[in-house]
């Protein structure tokens, strides 16, 4: 194959950001709060009414995404905290004993409601920052309920805002959430496509993976939210809402097909060092991600595509080239390996069905409706979240991590608060606001906000002062404020460090509109203050009640063998038993995924903290990457259960089950520090089925050495060496599981402990 294939595309990143959902959230954002500064300005109100785009701000905060009567109830809910804590400390600030003690008991609770899930969380965490903005105000007492009122009227208007968006475009956002979780399917094939690569170690890619792996899970949960709790989208006479459900469906399981093209690449590239066979798979793993991602951006633009069969040729071509090698190269000692190539060739092909169904979808029109399954359960996919006040006391415990983090953040509010009464600066309160948006429940997440905080200040700031320097044009200086405005809050989830820059720009610039001559000494407080806070949160994330991965990793590798354990029995079951019903597979293999997902956020989380609050690294990192590995093969060998178990049905697989199960089992009794529970079958399942493939290589080299070509014998072959060779890569990492933790339990005494 002459053409190659671009990684990485710039001009599809640029369209990616312009027409994803966090583009659309800073423009809301920023609209949400500037208009009304801006009618307010018209009006000479703004010095009297900064509250009320304030609260708009404040608001727009808390509206994540979600179904949309969520959101309202979200939104709701923040008015109503804002306006009561606005009320609360306004009539109370002027009392320093008493401010403290609020500070303490409210940042505590308002942290600690984050136990009913991220929106919670985050209008927990707003309402501190009102508390906060509340602390520092030099008017006298009688403005206090306009400004609650004027902070709840912004809020309200936002609100009113962003349903009126919703109503005249239902649509939009689970297009955008769709669009990103495509995009991140279409990383993941293009970072997999790197094992086809010769020298490039399996462990590095893997390592790759896991955090697009944890991306993929968390985007995939946010669409299912939206769709499965929106029902009234999915019932609708119009072909979009249920389009949109069926194009969702369609790539999950298109994710899996990419997950299931798992073979043993190292194999591969002993059996075909000679050639470029291998790049020339690698070039067409990339054109089917170039193909998904195209359908990403027109799926977030809420335009349809086209295919204009591109993915076809290439499969075309790679067939071809792949028919000449073997005819040149095929012998006894390479046999194993074609028939592993072949298979990836199919499952590349069926990803590319999946792919031209994505494209039919795109259209919302007749053709797409005509394929659409009317007949689909979702409720058993969707997690809920019970506002049960139990929840509240059975976390109400040193054991919650949770606990622990509100205890954390209500001290260092305290602190911080006495630093700030002991500082001759007039901004004292960014101390707190530093504080609060620094600290984070995990050590690595806080030291990453941290080093992104400060960096981002001192660059906002320099350049925010350059900017005053040496603009003088109002409009202009006032432009770029918007601007970056837009720019903070939409880098707010995607890269903070950006976000903070622009936002310390656009804060600057708006403390210059309103007071032109203070923007020096505002910038030093904010940088100064910022270092304060800083250094109180890096220090309370290290020494006060930490909460290290080191401990929480083991409880996620268990439930995801557990998922693993479940997934497997009931994909194997369908080779010597009946086939599972397809929804029991679908909820066996999603909570594989969120287990998979857990571990590998954990994982990531751990590398970030100190080196002596990790035990046997090396051993962690092995054991993660082994687990991902092995749900790959599930997940691989489920596809074959629906494809290939009716015509291999066989009682040998019983055996073979049987004793991966029994390694599986031993995994988790290890785990539990169990290990008289489960005895080593040291693979004795597997004799049957190696008869029978010895028998069938056998009689196909017979008739490779006759000349027969295509015969019954290689077609039984290949499927029945196929579905053992996943077995035998299941039972072989299952091993290597057991051995790591068999080592580990002799040096992470952490493990042991697991209940």
């Amino acid at each position: 194959m002459l053409r190659t294939i671009s990684e990485f595309n710039y001009v599809n990143e640029f369209k990616k950001f312009i027409t994803g959902q966090y583009l659309a959230k800073g423009l809301r954002v920023t609209v949400g709060a500037i208009l009304p500064a801006l009618v307010l300005y018209h009006f000479d109100l703004l010095a009297v009414g900064i509250a009320l785009p304030l609260g708009a701000l404040m608001v727009s905060l808390t509206d994540s995404p979600g179904p949309i009567h969520h959101r309202r109830n979200g939104m709701l809910a923040s008015n109503m905290l804002n306006f009561g804590v606005a009320i609360l400390i306004g009539y109370t600030r002027n009392f320093q004993w008493l401010l403290a003690f609020e500070l303490t008991i409210l940042s505590f609770f308002l942290t600690f409601i984050g136990i009913y899930g991220n929106r919670a969380n985050s209008i927990g965490l707003i309402a501190i920052i009102v508390l906060v903005l509340n602390i520092d105000v030099h008017h006298a007492q009688d403005r206090v309920m306009s400004d609650a009122l004027f902070l709840l009227a912004g809020g309200v208007w936002y609100m009113l805002l962003s349903l009126g968006l919703y109503t005249l475009r239902p649509y939009r956002l689970i297009q955008q959430a769709l669009g990103e979780s495509i995009f991140l399917t279409a990383s993941y094939l293009k970072t997999k496509s790197k094992l086809y690569l010769p020298d490039v170690p399996d462990d590095e890619v893997y390592q790759e993976l896991l955090p697009l792996q944890t991306g993929i899970h968390h985007q995939q949960e946010q669409v299912r939210e939206l769709l499965f709790k929106a029902r009234r989208l999915t019932r609708e006479s119009t072909a979009r809402g249920r389009t949109l459900m069926m194009m969702f469906i369609d790539s999950v399981d298109l994710f899996e097909q990419v997950m299931t093209s798992q073979q043993n690449y190292q194999a591969l590239h002993r059996y075909f060092k000679e050639g470029d066979i291998m790049d020339q798979f690698r070039q067409l793993i990339l054109e089917a991600a170039n193909e998904l991602e195209k359908i990403a951006l027109v799926v977030q633009s809420g335009f349809s595509s086209r295919d204009e069969g591109k993915l076809d040729e290439y499969i075309a071509e790679t067939e071809q080239s792949f028919i000449a090698y073997r005819d040149s190269h095929l012998n006894p000692d390479t046999l194993p390996g074609f028939i592993s190539l072949r298979h990836i060739l199919n499952s590349i092909r069926d990803i590319a069905k999946r792919i031209k169904r994505l494209h039919i979808y795109t259209a919302y029109n007749s053709e797409s409706k005509n394929i659409i399954n009317q007949d689909i359960d979702v409720k058993r996919f969707v997690s809920r979240q019970d506002f049960d006040v139990k929840l509240l006391a059975e976390n109400f415990s040193l054991q919650s991590n949770l606990f622990r983090h509100s205890l954390r953040i209500s001290s260092c509010m305290l602190a911080g608060y006495a630093v700030g009464q002991l500082l001759p600066f007039g901004h004292s309160y960014w101390i707190l606001l530093t504080i609060i948006t620094i600290l984070k429940p995990a050590y690595s997440i806080s030291k990453k906000r941290n080093i992104e905080r400060l960096s981002g200040t001192l660059a906002g700031a320099a350049a925010g002062i350059l900017l005053l320097y040496s603009v003088h044009n109002n409009t202009l200086l006032f432009g770029i404020m918007v601007f970056s405005m837009i720019i903070g809050y939409s880098f707010l989830q995607i890269q903070y460090s950006i976000s903070v820059a622009t936002i310390t720009i656009y804060v600057l610039l708006s403390f210059h509109f309103l007071n032109p001559d203070d923007f020096r000494s505002l910038a030093t407080d904010r940088v100064i203050d910022t270092a304060i806070g800083s250094v109180i949160s890096f220090t309370a994330a290290l020494f006060v009640l930490p909460a290290w991965e080191k401990d929480q990793v083991p409880q996620y590798i268990r439930k995801l063998m557990e998922a693993n354990l479940q997934y497997f029995n009931i994909v194997a079951r369908a080779f010597y038993e009946t086939a599972p019903e397809i929804v029991e597979y679908k909820m066996a293999r999603k909570e594989t995924y969120v287990g998979l997902a857990n571990l590998s956020d954990a994982f990531q989380r751990l590398l970030s903290e100190p080196r002596n609050k990790i035990s046997q690294p090396e051993l962690l990192h092995h054991l993660v990457v082994s687990n991902h590995m092995l749900s790959s093969h599930i997940a691989t060998l489920g596809t074959y259960s629906q494809s290939l178990a009716p015509r291999y049905h066989s009682a040998a697989f019983r055996p073979v089950t049987e004793s991966i199960v029994l390694q599986m089992q031993m995994g988790i009794a290890l785990l539990q520090n169990n290990t008289n529970e489960v005895t080593d079958s040291a693979g004795q399942g597997f004799s049957q089925v190696r008869d029978i493939i010895q028998g069938l290589l056998a009689q196909r080299i017979s008739e490779l050495t006759g000349g027969t070509g295509t015969s019954n014998v290689r077609k039984t072959l290949s499927g029945f060496k196929t579905i053992t060779d996943q077995f035998e890569l299941i039972y072989s990492i299952t091993t290597d599981i057991n051995n790591v933790l068999k080592k580990m339990q002799d040096h992470l005494p952490a493990v042991k402990m697991i209940t």
